[in-house]
């Protein structure tokens, strides 16, 4: 059975950047995410307590919660009670897990591996401990690719993300509905959601955001019961 190894305390720490705090009850997401690259742990945590892409002032700590090494070793670097920096605009709300490799995705085919079974069955591991202890369910977890980073967290772990979800994206009057009739919807009106097979990609993301925005809706490319609502009044 996978093992969660807590290394808070153990990776170095930015000399005088701390996070911020937030109640456990503000979470209500869980966030996937692939390193884009080939280093190890604490290659990245080193990363980012220094200057970096995210902050020229250098990060507190590694930025996700979890890291998930190719040997399927779990790693916890954050209390979930850390606000940390691993995805803009969620990160009040969402645990961030990431899978240490280099994996094709969406618009990025330069990757130089695949998640390893260990990986992907301690991603597995850690998804049912952390929906058990948060009260969440499996339609809280998302790709990076769901929040604006199309190649994260690669093919293979998008495949992983949907079928963890269901493939069900909408709730109308308590009946769920599958991506698929969602795609022949959007479709139907004209939004270019691509091949009706049920696999909620970056087309179909893309359809439901551009619908979205067209319908005056709060564009986040998550069917919820409003942009449902609306893709049945529209396609009577």
């Amino acid at each position: 059975m996978a093992e969660i190894q807590n290394m808070i305390s153990i990776l170095p720490w930015h000399p005088t950047r701390r996070w911020g705090v937030r109640q456990l009850s503000a979470i209500n997401k869980i966030i996937i995410h692939q390193e884009l690259g080939e280093a190890d742990v604490e290659a990245v945590n080193n990363y980012h307590i220094k200057p970096n892409h995210i902050s020229s002032k250098g990060c507190p700590h590694l930025c996700y919660h979890f890291s998930i090494r190719k040997n399927g070793e779990i790693i916890q670097a954050n209390e979930l009670s850390s606000v940390t920096w691993h995805c803009k605009g969620q990160n009040i709300e969402a645990v961030g897990i990431m899978a240490v490799g280099n994996f094709n995705g969406p618009g990025y085919d330069m990757g130089t591996s695949e998640p390893t079974k260990e990986q992907i069955k301690s991603i597995d591991f850690l998804i049912d401990y952390l929906i058990k202890s948060l009260r969440l369910t499996n339609q809280d977890v998302f790709g990076h690719y769901h929040f604006g980073k199309p190649a994260c967290p690669g093919h293979e772990l998008q495949k992983y993300v949907e079928k963890r979800r269901e493939s069900l994206v909408a709730v109308d009057s308590n009946v769920e509905k599958s991506v698929k009739e969602v795609q022949k919807r959007l479709n139907q009106l004209g939004f270019a959601a691509g091949a009706e097979d049920g696999i909620h990609g970056i087309k179909t993301l893309a359809a439901i955001r551009k619908f979205q925005a067209a319908q005056g809706l709060h564009v986040d490319g998550i069917v919820g019961p409003k942009t449902w609502s609306r893709l049945l009044e529209l396609t009577k």
